[in-house]
């Protein structure tokens, strides 16, 4: 069944991959973000979703939600999300989380944050969807930076990377099975990597004139950081470091069962890249 769907956040990496799924699977998708334009083929509403009336505005007319929270408090956003979805009527809401979010890595704020919303969801009283994916093999862009190519840390844990396109395909999957309603889908892709080899072969395919890869230890991060004020490169110290302990968790067998599973090897991925 065709539902009219607002995606909150739908402009980024990973929210346009799922609205243009929603649309091919012939969902009516409504984008909501501060900066989205008529120009990005949906139609949009530009408001703030911590303003209870652009929240309002943009599910009017809606009767599902899937939220892309990105660099903003997620807890409290999710809070905000329900509260104006029980006002608007809104038949299910689905939303990315990641495949770390578990009791056992609540220390980490980030982490805990992801919970809270998780839990905010699911306790909201609306059909839920939510998906916790592992790294996606569109995250190497992110560290590759003013002709440098940086890896933070050591990083010595494989995960099964995935491709943005196989997430958002789910996605869509799961809006057309009643049955998806009020599950966690645990997203992983078909190969284990880890984040240096990746890094390495991505770079020398798509950005050949960055010679090497610089390895960047935590705490020079976070003393970079520092000594020049800027909060974001602390920031990735801590989340580098926290991936250096936190492991990918879950079982993604009732997942790929009911949604498919994800294809796209890392080598498939990248010769559409070059």
């Amino acid at each position: 069944m065709s539902e009219k769907i607002l995606v909150i956040g739908g402009k980024g990496m990973l929210g346009r991959p799922v609205a243009e799924k929603l649309k091919e699977a012939g969902h009516d998708v409504r984008l909501f973000s501060r900066s989205v334009s008529e120009k990005e083929g949906f139609e949009v509403y530009r408001g703030d979703f911590f303003n209870p009336a652009d929240l309002e505005g943009a599910m009017k007319g809606c009767t599902a939600i899937h939220t892309n929270l990105a660099k903003v408090d997620e807890e409290a956003a999710m809070k905000q999300i329900v509260a104006a979805a029980r006002k608007a009527g809104i038949n299910t809401i689905s939303g990315i989380s990641g495949a770390s979010v578990c009791e056992e890595n609540r220390w980490f704020f980030m982490t805990e944050k992801k919970y809270q919303a998780e839990l905010a969801l699911i306790n909201s009283g609306i059909p839920y969807m939510i998906f916790r994916p592992t790294w996606f093999f569109e995250s190497l862009e992110l560290m590759v930076r003013n002709g440098k190519a940086m890896m933070i840390g050591k990083q010595p844990h494989p995960y099964r990377w995935v491709a943005a396109d196989d997430y958002a395909r789910m996605v869509a999957a799961a809006y057309a099975k009643p049955e998806a309603r009020n599950n966690i889908f645990f997203v992983f892709g078909p190969e284990y990597h880890k984040m240096r080899d990746l890094l390495v072969e991505y770079v020398g395919k798509v950005h050949p004139e960055i010679k090497k890869v610089s390895d960047i230890p935590l705490w020079m991060m976070k003393l970079i950081g520092t000594l020049t004020g800027k909060k974001e490169m602390k920031m990735v110290a801590l989340l580098y470091g926290y991936f250096e302990k936190a492991r990918e968790q879950g079982d993604p067998t009732f997942t790929d069962k009911l949604l498919g599973k994800p294809e796209t090897t890392f080598k498939k991925w990248l010769e559409k890249k070059v």
